[in-house]
């Protein structure tokens, strides 16, 4: 028999400093949820959030949180246990990139992006795995590129798709205590990494959705919310494409 889980979670969200982090993080404030903004870099940018979350009376709390760190990783959710007793629900959100071609891809590009988007991941997956309550969520960021990759992408693509597969067999090991894994396929969205694209190329992705614009942190935010919700319960080891239409 499913068991409804309830309101006012305690939600981590890694990279939850800006652009598609910053959205989750308000939205899932706005729903009751206790937020715990992670930040490596930003770490203003964290409090910031966590000043306007509580000025629209939600509550939250800033963390300094390098993904890559093990160490570290295990000791931020060993505080928020501490502090609150339990944690429900994980946004695998945090990443990074380094857009270049692959003969122009040296080694510390590809430790760079395979540090934090597959090792961060596996790290807040295997932390999230151990201590999650039952019941719980996990959301990992992933991209579209995965299906739909371009000249250049090839670092980016390849550890996100590392993402999708190591959250599927999540989803497998932790379907038994109820906790449910996914993965959202995000498209071209700004704010966020693909404000760093050239004009040409968000004009050209802008015009491939049926919408005729691109993605905003609040279109992924809003699927985030549905997911951890009671609603989303019946949802795991899925990878949903949140890019409005915008890649085959």
């Amino acid at each position: 028999m499913a068991l409804t889980i309830p309101t006012g979670l305690v939600a981590l969200v890694t990279g939850g400093a800006g652009g598609i982090g910053t959205a989750v993080c308000q939205r899932l404030a706005a729903d009751g949820h206790h937020v715990v903004v992670g930040a490596f870099t930003g770490d203003a940018a964290a409090k910031q959030l966590v000043a306007t979350i509580e000025q629209s009376g939600g509550t939250a709390e800033a963390v300094h949180l390098d993904v890559t760190d093990a160490g570290q990783v295990s000791a931020v959710f060993a505080g928020v246990l501490a502090r609150h007793g339990r944690l429900d629900v994980v946004v695998n959100n945090a990443g990074t990139t380094a857009p270049r071609p692959l003969a122009e891809t040296e080694e510390e590009h590809y430790e760079r992006v395979f540090d934090v988007n597959v090792r961060g991941a596996l790290n807040v997956l295997r932390e999230a795995s151990r201590h999650l309550t039952e019941w719980g969520r996990i959301v990992g960021i992933s991209s579209t590129l995965v299906h739909a990759p371009i000249a250049g992408a090839g670092l980016y693509a390849a550890s996100k798709a590392a993402l999708e597969l190591l959250s599927t067999v999540a989803a497998k090991e932790l379907g038994a205590r109820g906790i449910t894994v996914n993965s959202l396929r995000v498209g071209p969205t700004v704010p966020g990494m693909f404000s760093r694209a050239p004009a040409e190329r968000q004009a050209a992705m802008a015009e491939a959705s049926p919408f005729k614009r691109l993605g905003q942190p609040q279109d992924v935010a809003d699927v985030i919310a549905f997911l951890v919700s009671d609603a989303g319960r019946w949802i795991t080891g899925q990878v949903i494409t949140v890019d409005g239409g915008a890649t085959p």
